[in-house]
């Protein structure tokens, strides 16, 4: 009988003891699977921030080295990491981080998005109250608002709808579109002429309704124009006059205390906003670009004095639809803005002065407060310009708005 009570209690004792032992191993492998997963969680977020850190600073996010979108896989402390980061689309790109410790996976995606400014240009040129002059066979394919008179003459003429705020003219050329105006003079308006008063001109028909179209403003603002100017002095500060006649160098964000001249086949790559106190010269095969860090958001170079961009040189955006590189001028001298001889550029934006077009010279978009074209120069507006994003740079306006963990 006490034999039996002996081993009776002896089998309680064991499996009590198994119970306890099976307990803690499982709760080792509880706690096991929670550090394994805490250090994927980890590697997955220490990862978001390594690429954010990168993006910001402009440096490279791939491996191999290259722009998004790209994946690639990280090791970090025991755990590894498989990032992978997409294109900019719509204005916003994902970044996604898959964390492995001990197959053990957690996943943090994050969206970051510019936070950039749509200045809105929605026609081939905008001007304000200074007015249009084109002459000797120069176009605007593209819609045309001004806030003050317009004068064509020498076979000008502009393709789209033409708008002429307030009390101002339209005198001569040719436009394959309708125009709104209050007088229109010895004009060819292929469409409907909205106008108060004509003389001379001829016309699909004739009505004054909608009249008179509302002056509007130029679409940036000075305190924008002072923003972008703070972006790029937080950049540094180079005292001098900034020359570049051959090679390839990079600049920005940066404020130039001085004058800038590239030319002779130099090539100068923007990778944030410039701005220059002094006056700007773009001439003789020299090319001026966006860093492809941009991808299709558009950047600008801003200068207090003139500007002038001719003989074959070639300005442009990162290469990405949709972005543009714009040359901006706040100088009160006119013209504010040249651009001849067969050079090329994207946007160009005088706020208080005229831009000078002539001999052959082409471009997607004039912004001005007065606008001179002639001798075959050409603006041919391109669908799209309405949308499009200004930043700093390729690290500069971007902010992230949403920061998750997905699995």
């Amino acid at each position: 009988m006490g034999l039996y009570l002996t081993i009776v209690v002896l089998i309680l004792m064991l499996g009590i003891i198994t119970s306890i032992g099976f307990g803690v191993l499982t709760q080792q492998r509880i706690m096991q699977n929670i550090v394994q997963s805490a250090r994927a969680y980890a590697a997955a977020e220490s990862s978001i921030e390594d690429v954010l850190i990168r993006l910001v600073n402009g440096q490279n996010v791939c491996d191999p080295p290259g722009s998004p979108p790209c994946s690639s896989a990280l090791p970090i402390s025991s755990a590894s990491v498989n990032v992978t980061i997409s294109d900019i689309v719509a204005g916003a790109r994902t970044i996604t981080a898959e964390g492995d410790s001990l197959d053990r996976f957690r996943t943090v995606r994050v969206v970051y998005e510019i936070s950039s400014i749509t200045p809105g240009f929605f026609y081939g040129a905008q001007v304000g109250d200074l007015g249009i002059e084109m002459e000797n066979n120069s176009g605007i394919m593209g819609n045309v608002f001004s806030n003050g008179d317009f004068e064509m003459v020498n076979n000008a003429s502009t393709t789209g709808t033409v708008k002429i705020s307030g009390a101002g003219g339209l005198n001569g050329g040719k436009i394959t579109g309708d125009a709104y105006v209050d007088a229109c003079t010895s004009s060819v308006i292929t469409g409907i002429l909205h106008a108060n008063t004509q003389a001379g001109c001829s016309f699909a028909s004739l009505t004054n309704s909608d009249l008179p179209i509302v002056p509007i403003p130029l679409p940036l603002s000075a305190a924008t124009i002072d923003e972008w100017k703070n972006d790029a002095e937080a950049g540094g500060i180079t005292v001098g006059d900034y020359n570049r006649s051959s090679g390839s160098s990079s600049l920005g964000p940066q404020k130039i205390v001085g004058n800038m001249t590239i030319q002779n086949s130099a090539q100068l790559i923007l990778t944030g906003t410039v701005w220059v106190t002094g006056n700007v010269i773009i001439k003789n095969d020299a090319r001026v670009q966006l860093d492809s860090g941009y991808g299709s958001t558009s950047g600008a170079l801003i200068a207090n004095g003139s500007i002038t961009l001719e003989n074959n040189s070639i300005s442009s955006g990162s290469g990405a639809a949709g972005s543009y590189l714009m040359y901006l001028s706040t100088t009160s001298v006119d013209p504010a803005i040249t651009i001849k001889n067969n050079a090329i550029v994207d946007i160009l934006y005088a706020s208080n002065q005229f831009v000078q077009v002539e001999n052959n010279a082409a471009m997607r978009e004039i912004t001005g407060n007065g606008l001179r074209i002639k001798n075959n120069a050409t603006v041919t507006y391109e669908i799209g310009l309405q949308d499009a994003a200004f930043t700093s740079g390729p690290g500069g306006g971007w902010t992230v708005t949403s920061w998750k963990e997905i699995e």
